[in-house]
């Protein structure tokens, strides 16, 4: 398994900062990670996406992030798509035009994924675009399948983070059909909705792509509820050894922070 750390983000409707908070621009975040030993960088794209040169492609960004993952041996793990957790940007929306809008979005995540080498991309379901009904989730079915062979052409997973438990998550899943549409798990969100993190890791198997780690109810792991000795384990049973990616608070310090949870998590993983 993988060390990864999310960029700093904080949601519109949230007090709350995650990830490791970059020192200048973006590509600063690779030589911070390398400095705490992590693997990878999980980079984010927030509601102001068509400003973001990460998704535009525009001002060589994607260029400079390829060249620094490069550089320092750290790798683009993955892109999280926060603003598809608003449902004017949900592939799961009602209304057309916020799933064309969705549709756009994740292909040019894709895209940006195949430019910077990063293999996988967080298509999440929560805020105003969680999933309350069977319409919803039938089309997320359809809209993943027709993307599906966009990110199979790209070599990009689409990893779905959603409020749905295992069994019907997988069903989901295994109804898209393609190689590259899995899921991507939560430790924190999963304990949050009263599930054994364990038993949900068991029953997705090989489902899951990548992993993030965060305790529930604590900020910092190994203060919360969460046995993670038992649930690194279960994951390991499962042939995972992708990436764990670190989505804690940023606190006081976000760099004190990753470096402590990171500690942590190391401890678990290698004994």
């Amino acid at each position: 398994m993988k060390y990864g750390i999310m960029e700093g983000f904080r949601m519109h409707h949230s007090q709350t900062e995650y990830g490791l908070k970059q020192g200048g621009d973006r590509t600063s975040l690779f030589t911070m990670a390398k400095g705490l030993g992590f693997h990878g960088v999980e980079l984010g794209i927030g509601m102001d996406y068509r400003e973001d040169p990460l998704w535009t492609g525009r001002g060589g960004a994607r260029q400079a992030i390829k060249f620094e993952a490069r550089r320092t041996g750290v790798e683009a793990a993955s892109i999280c798509l926060h603003l598809l957790n608003y449902d004017e940007h949900s592939p799961a929306s009602g209304n057309a035009e916020y799933r064309e809008a969705g549709r756009e979005i994740i292909r040019n995540a894709i895209e940006a994924c195949a430019h910077i080498g990063a293999s996988v991309i967080l298509v999440p379901f929560f805020g105003t675009a969680v999933l309350k009904s069977e319409e919803q989730t039938q089309r997320l079915i359809d809209e993943m399948r027709g993307l599906s062979p966009v990110a199979e052409e790209r070599g990009v997973c689409l990893a779905l983070e959603t409020s749905l438990e295992a069994p019907q998550l997988a069903r989901v899943v295994e109804s898209i059909g393609s190689n590259l549409v899995k899921v991507y798990f939560d430790t924190g969100n999963t304990a949050s909705k009263g599930l054994d993190v364990v038993r949900e890791i068991t029953a997705l198997g090989g489902l899951i792509a990548q992993v993030h780690v965060k305790d529930h109810p604590s900020r910092t792991l190994g203060e919360g509820d969460i046995d993670f000795a038992e649930a690194l384990a279960a994951l390991e049973d499962t042939g995972f050894d992708g990436y764990l990616v670190l989505e804690t608070p940023s606190l006081d310090d976000s760099v004190v922070s990753a470096s402590s949870n990171l500690a942590f998590l190391r401890r678990v993983v290698e004994g």
